[in-house]
């Protein structure tokens, strides 16, 4: 009852804003945006590639293995996002990585599980693994983004979350400019296992918050199958989209 009245005076003293916007709106979704905002969020829905779930383009009837898995398949069995990389998601998250805003992580964390995690069963899977930071970018930042996305879904589905298996060997350069060769290159070789006894013979459920190239979960999921693991997914948050030919 206390923590009932604190919550309704702390929302009058200090009323719920959109996290993109400002505005203040009783109904945020996921406690983060007002509902116009919140509707120019892009879901991915099928029809997607099944191994990268990449969307397909228009006209697509079914899911179909896109052009950059057939090319290259992944070592991950199977990856899923929750929303493009665009917009007021793009924002929240900037603000949640580069602006220092660990209290956005539960209600990003809630988006991933409020929208069925993008299709994944995360019991399907023994354990929750974040992609990790050297250990100099944790410091800087303070914390681990997808650690912290990685608990809201554990949490969620009552799954046990391990941090410490997967660690970032080398501190590679900022790959935001990067192109998928350089982004391939820069990640080679950047991850080891460190707890194979933990992990062998395990399905693991690999947790980021954006899928770009996906050069770094892929280098990711990598080091975990040479570490012991079964199989790994890969669920995350948002996904870049390219832009198609000619768009402004």
């Amino acid at each position: 009852m206390a923590q009932r009245l604190l919550r309704a005076l702390a929302d009058v003293l200090f009323p719920p804003r959109c996290q993109s916007c400002g505005r203040t709106a009783d109904d945020l979704t996921a406690g983060l945006f007002c509902p116009t905002c919140a509707g120019e969020i892009r879901y991915i829905a099928p029809p997607v590639c099944p191994a990268c779930g990449a969307p397909g383009p228009a006209g697509q009837a079914a899911d179909q293995l896109c052009g950059d898995c057939r090319r290259e398949p992944k070592p991950f069995a199977v990856a899923r996002s929750v929303a493009v990389y665009t917009g007021c998601l793009l924002q929240a998250i900037h603000d949640f990585k580069y602006r220092r805003q660990p209290g956005l992580g539960r209600g990003l964390g809630r988006l991933i599980t409020d929208n069925h995690c993008a299709g994944i069963d995360p019991e399907g899977f023994d354990v929750v693994i974040p992609v990790p930071l050297h250990v100099r970018r944790l410091r800087e930042r303070g914390f681990n983004q997808s650690l912290l996305l990685a608990r809201a879904v554990a949490t969620a589905r009552g799954i046990q979350v391990d941090f410490l298996s997967l660690r970032r060997e080398r501190d590679t350069p900022p790959q935001t400019l990067m192109g998928r060769k350089e982004r391939q290159a820069n990640i080679r070789g950047a991850f080891a296992v460190v707890h194979r006894d933990r992990l062998r013979d395990r399905e693991i459920l690999l947790i980021d918050d954006v899928y770009t190239t996906g050069s770094t979960l892929a280098e990711c999921a990598r080091a975990l199958l040479d570490g012991g693991a079964a199989r790994v997914g890969v669920l995350t948050l948002a996904r870049a989209i390219p832009e198609p030919d000619g768009a402004p």
